[in-house]
């Protein structure tokens, strides 16, 4: 195949992307619907869903035996993931919809920091212990995983049976029609997940740059492009809550792939195999949820300072693309 057919093909997926994400997160809000779920409850749900190009490409990285793409891919599309809220603020600022998302949101940004700390301290330590080949921080990951998310869905199923049945969008869909398509349409984002990433790869190839860059920013922002559709959707349907959440759940899920990763990788520690470039990228998200967080907690804000916390999301996430190009 040409080079020009890699990049054809590339872009061609990439709108296909934006269409079949649409339609999951449409499929995602009608399955909440029917099912009374919470806005949280449902959002992490969807979060895992497109979530599913990135165990693709992971695994396909493990597979060609690439540890630094497939720890960058990950870490990389949750700092993107972040800094795509922070446009979608921006383009909303009339509604400040960080300041609708509730605690349930909160909860889960606190669980991806806790998350990605552990991820740090396995790229920063030497820990010579291990079960087999899968790392102590892979075990602890996917631990606090379940635990985390069981305590917040518990959090959010009094609330999920108190929603009122109004103001139906999908009635001439029933319960059985929707959740088909929302299966199909996860279904398509893995797929489409997997011919983007192998034609990212085929483009480091062709344009000379390396694993690590093109792990934690071009297949990173290819993979993620469901996360911004899906959250733009929810947005767009003034369901705030669900966006937020959705993405935040989608970063949460990132994580635990990156431990799924390590329990397949049999040639050492994931981590340890990976490129000191990603410990950037990783304190970069950080910093980039501890604002989100602020953002959410803050109320009864003006409007002039109310995109502080996104603008220096946006400008910092650059300045992050530029230092990772130079370790690359």
């Amino acid at each position: 195949m040409s080079d020009w057919m890699i990049f054809a093909l590339f872009f061609i997926s990439g709108i296909l992307t934006f269409f079949i994400a649409s339609r999951l997160a449409i499929f995602g809000d009608a399955v909440k619907e029917k099912t009374r779920a919470s806005s949280a409850f449902m959002g992490a749900i969807i979060g895992i869903a497109i979530s599913l190009p990135e165990l693709t490409s992971s695994v396909t990285a493990i597979v060609i035996d690439s540890p630094d793409l497939a720890v960058g891919n990950l870490i990389g599309s949750n700092l993107f993931n972040i800094m795509g809220l922070a446009i979608f603020d921006i383009v909303y600022r009339r509604y400040q919809i960080l300041t609708h998302a509730t605690v349930e949101s909160k909860l889960y940004g606190w669980l991806v920091i806790f998350m990605t700390l552990i991820v740090m301290a396995g790229l920063s330590l030497t820990l010579p212990t291990h079960i087999f080949h899968i790392s102590y921080t892979s075990i602890v990951i996917v631990v606090l995983y379940f635990v985390g998310s069981k305590f917040i869905n518990d959090r959010t199923e009094y609330q999920g049976r108190k929603v009122k049945r109004q103001n139906e969008r999908y009635k001439d869909f029933s319960y059985k029609q929707v959740l088909w398509r929302f299966i199909l349409y996860a279904f398509l984002i893995m797929v489409i997940g997997s011919v983007l990433t192998i034609t990212a790869e085929r483009i480091s190839v062709i344009t000379g740059i390396g694993a690590s860059f093109i792990g934690a920013f071009l297949v990173a922002i290819s993979t993620s492009l469901p996360d911004a559709v899906s959250v733009g959707t929810a947005l767009k349907l003034r369901n705030f809550n669900l966006g937020i959440s959705s993405l935040l759940g989608s970063n949460a899920f990132n994580l635990m792939i990156l431990a799924i990763t390590d329990f397949i990788y049999f040639k050492g520690n994931l981590l340890q195999q990976s490129s000191p470039a990603n410990m950037i990228t990783g304190v970069t998200s950080i910093v980039f949820i501890l604002l989100i967080i602020y953002s959410i907690t803050r109320k009864n804000v003006r409007a002039w300072n109310y995109l502080i916390p996104s603008f220096l999301i946006i400008v910092s996430y650059f300045v992050t693309t530029y230092i990772a190009f130079q370790m690359k």
